[in-house]
């Protein structure tokens, strides 16, 4: 069974690989620059494009809103071309890991690993498809506006966008990104979310040995491996979530401070705008920021949870019945579940739904600053 077989990961491994973002081959290098440069390129040419909208504020954060997420798109696939060798190790390390559950005579791991595979792998068709949407939504969006628009607005210094022939050239050179962009955005949310599930059902597999732990029918012996057996396995685990923290910190500090100023900005622009059709773009493109949002810092937070109940679970053993290496040892491993396990934002603060709430609420603040200081 190869990576691209794991449920976890393998839609969003598949896909890279097809583009040689990971797993390049001398054959098909050129496919990732193919794929990427001309996202890049329009992304300079919409950067040009809000030089020129600079006075028609409700385009302007519209626009704004297109090239922020079109850039953040860019900044991940590029993450993850230039921290490839990385992102394939941590990817064997999966891979080790989840064989080992596999493998084992654990059934109720298995099980807990076959609706993990279910879960992330429903998840990132959910992604793919509602992203695509999104983009075909934001495609046809201008074919319905009494002027010439392109569905992501583009300039050229010295040229006339909106002129024939140079009009529809652009717009047929943009009809592939509902493919593109979603192929280069969602993978990576995808990819994150179902490495975080998989660190939650290891958790939950810790948990539940754990809970085997004791009865009349064990020796004192057979109880003392299984507990080493259990620090053992949550080393692996402690291990396995640092170097996703390791791999995704920098990069979701960022985006919080991005998705952060989006949400802000079009909550502005949905002030002062009246068009039903821009009302009801901006309402989506908020929802897919938020949906975005949510499904990291939940999954994250749903690791910091699993490890607390791995610390009630140490606590729960019945060491009273055990010898004193037994009881001592316990209490280290006790101490040890105290430390947190987390995905942190920068390598600051832990990405928790309590994080999550407080950048919704400083998104609306500085909303709220802004619509009082322009009076709107």
């Amino acid at each position: 069974m190869t990576i691209e077989d794991i449920g976890l990961v393998g839609i969003n491994v598949r896909m890279w690989r097809h583009l040689a973002v990971l797993y390049p081959t001398p054959g098909s290098s050129w496919r990732k620059f193919a794929f990427v440069l001309p996202v890049t390129a329009m992304n300079l040419m919409q950067f040009v494009y809000l030089l020129r909208m600079w006075g028609d504020l409700p385009a302007f954060i519209l626009n704004m809103f297109f090239f922020s997420a079109i850039f953040n798109a860019l900044m991940r696939t590029w993450l993850v071309i230039i921290k490839r060798r990385q992102f394939e190790e941590f990817l064997g390390q999966l891979a080790t890991l989840f064989h080992s559950i596999l493998d084992s005579t654990d059934e109720w791991g298995r099980g807990i690993l076959r609706r993990a595979e279910r879960e992330a792998r429903n998840l990132a068709i959910l992604n793919l498809s509602a992203s695509f949407l999104d983009i075909v939504g934001a495609l046809v969006s201008p074919l319905f506006r009494e002027e010439r628009a392109h569905p992501f607005g583009v300039a050229l210094p010295g040229v006339s966008m909106t002129s024939s022939p140079v009009y529809e050239v652009m717009y047929l050179a943009q009809l592939p990104t509902p493919l593109l962009l979603s192929m280069m955005y969602m993978p990576f949310v995808s990819l994150f979310a179902g490495l975080a599930i998989f660190g939650k059902a290891m958790l939950q597999i810790l948990v539940h040995r754990l809970g085997q732990i004791g009865g009349e029918e064990q020796s004192e012996e057979e109880r003392f491996q299984r507990l080493a057996s259990c620090i053992a396995y949550h080393t692996q685990v402690m291990r396995y979530v640092w170097q996703l923290n390791k791999l995704v910190a920098n990069i979701v500090a960022v985006e919080a401070i991005i998705f952060g100023s989006i949400i802000c900005s079009l909550l502005f622009c949905l002030n002062i705008i009246t068009s039903p059709t821009q009302v009801i773009s901006i309402v989506m493109y908020i929802l897919t920021m938020l949906y975005v949002l949510f499904t990291y810092y939940n999954r994250a937070n749903e690791i910091c949870l699993e490890n607390n109940r791995v610390a009630e679970a140490v606590y729960n053993v019945p060491w009273y019945e055990a010898g004193t290496r037994f009881r001592k040892t316990l209490l280290i491993f006790l101490m040890q579940t105290q430390h947190p396990m987390e995905i942190r934002v920068g390598n600051v603060y832990p990405m928790t739904l309590a994080m999550f709430q407080s950048l919704l609420n400083a998104s609306y603040s500085y909303f709220t600053m802004l619509r009082g200081v322009t009076g709107k």
